[in-house]
């Protein structure tokens, strides 16, 4: 072959290539086909982020900041920046995918369990719409928690209903000597890890090396504010050492920080 010729092949290959490559199409994410944004100052009645047959999600009384949490799966103390009312203001949320989605098929047992990850990128498509979110991602490193077994080994009880709602609570008893609670229904210590970080206001590392799913509950003591840690740090690890048999050694870790470079108070409809 002449080496013009040669020299045209290869021209064309790469051309062909280039073009290949530029019209390859560019990820979009999903959206729900309708969604109703409104502010709320209602106190009463149920708050939180709840899922429906069909894949509809519906999120009552939330601050924005608490929507950014569940949409990128993330903590408070993970979200930085971002106006004053991010905090403050709260809203409802309705909405629905298309019936060509997969979360259009999504059938919850309860009213509590998580959406899909689907259902979340469209969540997160609807804050950058509505409310014209704007974030990146930073890493740092910073103060942590790891969770381990203590010396003289777990006291956890096997989950008794693997089919139950997996979850990791806690609250307000009626009891005056023990006036707190904290309770688990099937769930992995992965999940008492991520409770705790939101409860501490810093990453807990599961190391304990337990596997499977776990029932527990108890009840623990108030005590005074310690500075540095959140209300009745000491007397929570106090309780999960004891009840548990594990506890909690202060680490380092690198933390994923949502930093809010923009955001709107929404366009309603």
């Amino acid at each position: 072959m002449p080496f013009g010729s040669k020299l045209s092949l290869i021209f064309n290959l790469v051309f062909v290539a280039s073009v290949g490559q530029a019209q390859q199409p560019i990820a979009i994410p999903p959206t729900f086909e309708v969604a109703s944004v409104r502010p709320t100052d209602a106190n009463t009645g149920p708050f939180g982020m709840f899922t429906y047959p069909g894949g509809r999600l519906t999120i009552t009384q939330q601050s924005l900041k608490a929507i950014i949490q569940e949409a990128y799966g993330v903590s408070s103390f993970q979200v930085s920046g971002g106006p004053k009312w991010l905090d403050e203001d709260r809203y409802d949320i309705v909405a629905k995918p298309p019936s060509s989605s997969e979360s259009s098929k999504f059938s919850p047992p309860t009213i509590k369990t998580p959406p899909t990850r689907e259902m979340l990128l469209m969540l997160q498509a609807l804050l950058a719409d509505r409310f014209q979110l704007r974030l990146h991602r930073e890493t740092k490193d910073g103060p942590a928690y790891a969770l381990m077994v203590a010396a003289k080994g777990p006291k956890l009880t096997p989950t008794k209903n693997p089919d139950a709602f997996r979850y990791v609570g806690g609250g307000v008893t009626d009891d005056p000597r023990l006036p707190l609670f904290m309770s688990a229904e099937n769930a992995s210590m992965e999940m008492l890890a991520s409770r705790l970080s939101d409860r501490f206001g810093r990453p807990v590392l599961d190391q304990t090396g337990l596997k499977g799913d776990f029932d527990f509950m108890f009840k623990y003591e108030k005590d005074d504010p310690q500075p540095g840690t959140p209300n009745n740090f000491r007397t929570l690890v106090s309780a999960i050492q004891d009840h548990l048999g594990l506890r909690l050694a202060q680490t380092k870790a690198p933390v994923e920080i949502l930093v809010i470079d923009h955001a709107e108070k929404p366009s309603l409809n």
